[in-house]
């Protein structure tokens, strides 16, 4: 008689990735629905309390598991997540500069230093370390516990990577965005040609930001990557405009997958 294992084994594996989409899924949306009740009631704060809410989240997914190591708090190898961390933070600071120094050269307000400051914190710790710890550290992770299918290039580079990934970038980090004129709480109920711009976008970087925290096994440089992006196109884009700011965070991207992606990838960890 034929054996079974191997449909035992499948169904098996539905049953454990039927388990961990129910269970990110649950968190994403308790995520969202506080996010949306914040938005109502604290209109002037409610980013911050937000992200402090998705930081913790993230935190007790990964506690939950007992996994450190595999959820992206623990790299595997510091010094080289340190190292791509600065190669890839200098282009962004040194734009940021030159930004800032055509800034002042055209007449233009510069920020005062505590807004600075203030924007530094809120685009590192509650946008880059906030998103990263939830998507790449915690979602992702998990979905990779269960989505095991592997995939040998990405951008033509020869690496492989995991389908929980794919499932994340896509699902739980790029179509969310769409969401964002959405809130039943105020009645808002709008999604506009930016909006599907920007989630096109927020499912690409979440590919590559997937693919990095798989490469180095570490938030700390998708969390330096996400941070300078946003930061760039977004704070500075106060001072010299937005479609200034992301012609610059353009080019700084050409930079990095030009000159940096293929390398961080192929060098061994």
């Amino acid at each position: 008689m034929p054996s079974n294992q191997p449909l035992e084994c499948v169904h098996h594996n539905s049953r454990r990735q039927l388990l961990a989409l129910v269970e990110v899924v649950v968190v994403e949306v308790v995520f969202l629905i506080l996010a949306w009740f914040l938005q109502a009631a604290y209109p002037s704060g409610y980013g911050r309390y937000s992200k402090v809410f998705m930081i913790m989240l993230g935190l007790l997914g990964i506690l939950a598991h007992k996994r450190s190591q595999e959820y992206g708090l623990r790299p595997k190898s510091f010094r080289f997540s340190l190292k791509w961390s600065v190669y890839i933070a200098t282009p962004f600071i040194i734009v940021s500069l030159a930004i800032l120094m055509l800034a002042l050269m055209g007449g233009l307000s510069l920020p005062k230093p505590v807004e600075l400051v203030n924007d530094l914190v809120w685009y590192f710790i509650f946008v880059g370390f906030a998103e990263e710890l939830f998507f790449r550290g915690y979602i992702q992770s998990r979905l990779n516990e269960v989505f095991i299918k592997k995939y040998g290039k990405f951008l033509g580079v020869k690496y492989e990577w995991s389908q929980g990934t794919l499932v994340t970038a896509i699902f739980f980090f790029g179509l969310p965005h769409l969401l964002t004129g959405i809130n039943p709480f105020m009645g808002k109920y709008r999604i506009d040609s930016f909006t599907v711009f920007m989630t096109g976008s927020a499912i690409f970087m979440g590919l590559v930001l997937g693919v990095v925290r798989e490469k180095t096994g570490f938030i700390l440089v998708p969390t330096v990557l996400h941070g300078f992006m946003d930061f760039i196109a977004l704070a500075l884009g106060k001072v010299v405009g937005l479609a200034i700011s992301n012609i610059a965070t353009g080019i700084v991207l050409f930079i990095f997958f030009a000159m940096l992606f293929e390398e961080l990838l192929k060098e061994s960890v």
